[in-house]
């Protein structure tokens, strides 16, 4: 037990003499710099806190329902996007190759992301 005890007290020691030596390096050099852009940042956004209780707990509501309110406009856009895509696929035989040609880069560009995603949610790869 007296050794085992007094290694012990000696791993102590070392751990101890880290932990003071990481302490005192994010006293000296990580604290002053987080407090330093932390203050930067507040001087360049003073304008933007909000200081009345009441109008800081609507905040998340209204950010909420400001971006639901978007919404109408950004379905009229995609219904717009859909009839172009309509109109073109109607006129297909008539598009330039060109035209084509991008269509299909795209598509399979999509279709390779849409794989990489799929890898990705499983957990990596084939060998897992």
């Amino acid at each position: 037990h007296l050794h085992t005890d007094a290694t012990m007290a000696s791993y102590l020691t070392k751990v101890t003499g880290i932990a003071s030596k990481a302490a005192e390096v994010v006293k000296t050099k990580v604290v002053p710099s987080a407090v330093k852009a932390y203050n930067a940042t507040m001087a360049g956004g003073a304008e933007f806190v909000v200081k009345d209780p009441a109008a800081a707990d609507k905040l998340g509501r209204q950010l909420v329902y400001t971006n639901l309110a978007k919404l109408p406009v950004m379905i009229e856009g995609a219904a717009a996007e859909i009839k172009v895509v309509e109109r073109k696929w109607a006129g297909r035989m008539d598009l330039p190759m060109m035209e084509v040609g991008v269509a299909a880069l795209f598509s399979a560009e999509v279709y390779a992301w849409m794989c990489v995603g799929e890898i990705i949610g499983s957990g990596g790869g084939a060998m897992s």
